[in-house]
């Protein structure tokens, strides 16, 4: 079978077009745009590919290892959640120590050892790092301890000693591990040749012997038990470092889980007893996730089709993690190529489609199944009628004209010209009475206003709705909010900082945990969104534009003026006696750390 290129016409096309098996219009050219899949492999192969800057961080931690090297044993984790970039980070350590004297490295991996098993897997994995020599003399030393393996099994290990390496650890292991007794030995027999292969060691450099463990948290609770458990009782031998990539969380609640294990906090001492070092990495600014998406959008060919809100959005939703940034770029990409109808309904109103049903499911299912005739034409007008009562003024023609259009064809008595103050909040509360309460949910999310704005109109609205009647995305939500929490669901935070679209981590914890939260980066922008967000707890800094007391100012204003008077927390670089002192005679909050204002937030 010869499968047609992007733009060779097959035999039912024809020269000059004709209609797919849906009805659409089928050209013969031009050809169709190609676009292509992002894996799912570690970035930053080198500085100018450096998406996540994980080279820089690298070379780093590899120089702490190298410079620590005599402290071996120890164990440095690489803590991130899900598809942040863990296993690129522990490539660019490894190629970081590369060029490095007297350095070598191994990995295992322990996901995909889970059906051999870990402790074998791991175990061997560093014994056929060492020199031949010293396995081979480790050989002989077992050979003549015969109340250990027997004059027989001494015997087939001096034979199978001159072959390959492979069969030499094979044998050892299967020695060591035949009872509880030859068991025992394995930690001193390790410990052994770890001290034979230092001893080897040239006068100006000292060996070191780093192993990479990657996907422990991809692996059932009782592996990752048994891989922690070998890397502790078994390998805790000089000269050997391990580098581990986990989810710490994942792996607390497997330690806490495990067989006899104390529910009561005691997998904090235990993990602590087996990694020394931990490097949480922090999601990435709001810059470097901007520059993510770029990245990999011109990886797939597909830069042009996203808008500087599309990408905001993308920001917000995904937090700038990279596998979901991938795999919602490659959802777009399968979607095109399955579907030729896109091409007419147009590839950026299928990516914006997309961005819908991954990030407001709720409005993607009334976009598609609602019987209203253009269900983003009337959210937006829905939105523009509610900012002008936001303002309380509807003296502007043009809007006025289109919210008496729009009120008279959902049969509700629209407002009197130039209405303003109560008439113009009853004319809401009656709209909104007969909306579907997603609508509402959404009226001041500027992102989602944004998104739904390219699609409006009657020809694309209609012609992308007859797309997914006539057959549904093939690629299903990929489950972006999976495991978040909803225990902030119905806050809403207006977070007050001139910093904050630098470091948005506040911001994506609190959405990730339900909460809605918009940002204002000075006073006025604030006294506005107080307008139209209705915020029900206020977060600020107190530094600003270099006012060292900003925000007990404004706060001070916003009370005065009874713009808000609700929970307040003061997240700040320096919470002095006296910035205290202040807080809590204006009854706020005041912290420098961010734990704080998110164990605040769920009990204000």
């Amino acid at each position: 079978m010869v499968i047609p290129s992007d733009g060779q016409q097959t035999a039912a096309e024809g020269a000059d077009g004709g209609f797919d098996e849906d009805g659409f219009t089928v050209h013969g050219s031009p050809p169709r745009r190609t676009f292509t899949v992002l894996n799912d492999a570690p970035v930053g192969v080198s500085d100018d590919d450096d998406l996540l800057g994980a080279v820089r961080t690298g070379r780093r931690l590899a120089q702490l290892l190298v410079d620590s090297r005599d402290a071996a044993p120890f164990t440095l984790a690489i803590d991130a959640a899900w598809g942040t970039g863990k296993s690129s980070l522990l490539h660019a350590v490894d190629r970081a120590l590369s060029d490095t004297p007297g350095v070598r490295t191994v990995w295992f991996n322990a996901w995909t050892a889970e059906r051999v098993g870990a402790l074998e897997g791991l175990i061997k994995s560093v014994l056929l790092s060492f020199d031949r020599n010293v396995l081979r003399r480790a050989v002989r030393k077992l050979a003549g301890q015969e109340q250990l393996l027997g004059v027989l099994r001494a015997a087939v290990l001096l034979a199978v000693s001159v072959v390959g390496l492979g069969r030499v650890v094979d044998e050892l292991w299967r020695r060591l591990a035949a009872d509880a007794k030859s068991r025992n030995q394995i930690r001193d027999v390790v410990r052994g040749m770890a001290e034979n292969w230092l001893a080897r060691s040239r006068p100006d450099e000292t060996r070191l012997l780093a192993v990479f463990v990657d996907d422990l948290d991809r692996c059932s609770s009782a592996q990752i038990v048994e891989v922690c458990e070998a890397m502790k009782l078994y390998l805790d031998v000089p000269g050997v470092v391990f580098v581990l990539a986990c989810d710490g969380a994942v792996v607390l609640r497997a330690v806490r889980d495990r067989p006899g294990g104390d529910r009561e906090g005691g997998e904090i001492g235990y993990l602590d007893k087996i990694i020394q070092i931990n490097y949480r990495v922090a999601p990435p600014s709001e810059r470097r996730a901007l520059r993510l998406i770029g990245g990999y959008a011109a990886r797939s060919g597909t830069a042009d089709l996203f808008d500087v809100d599309m990408r905001s959005l993308l920001v917000e939703h995904t937090g700038g993690n990279p596998r979901a940034i991938k795999r919602l770029i490659n959802s777009f990409v399968l979607e095109y190529r399955l579907r030729p109808d896109w091409d007419e309904a147009g590839a950026q109103n299928l990516l914006k489609i997309i961005l819908l049903q991954q990030f407001y499911p709720v409005f993607y299912s009334l976009f598609v199944d609602s019987l209203d005739a253009d269900p983003i034409g009337d959210f937006l007008a829905y939105r523009e009628f509610r900012l002008a009562v936001g303002i309380g003024d509807l003296t502007e023609p043009d809007v006025a004209a289109r919210t008496r259009e729009f009120f008279v064809r959902k049969h509700i008595a629209p407002p009197e010209p130039h209405s303003t103050g109560p008439a113009l909040d009853a004319a809401l509360h009656r709209l909104e009475q007969r909306l579907p309460p997603e609508f509402v949910r959404l009226g001041d999310d500027t992102e989602f206003t944004s998104l739904l704005a390219g699609l409006v109109g009657p020809v694309n609205t209609s012609l992308v709705r007859a797309v997914l009647h006539l057959r549904p995305l093939a690629s299903a939500p990929i489950g972006l909010a999976q495991n978040r929490s909803a225990e902030l669901a119905g806050t809403r935070i207006l977070w007050v900082d001139d910093e904050a679209n630098d470091s948005f981590y506040l911001a994506q914890e609190a959405r990730a945990r339900g909460a809605r939260v918009a940002i204002a980066n000075d006073g006025e922008n604030a006294r506005l969104r107080f307008e139209l967000f209705r915020p029900t707890v206020l977060v600020s800094d107190i530094h600003r534009n270099g006012d060292d007391e900003a925000g007990f100012t404004d706060l001070e204003a916003f009370r005065a003026r009874r713009l808000y008077d609700g929970p307040v927390i003061f997240f700040t670089r320096t919470a002095t006696e006296a910035r205290q002192q202040r807080a809590t005679a204006l009854g706020a909050r005041i912290t420098d750390q961010l734990e704080d204002v998110l164990a605040w937030l769920p009990s204000i």
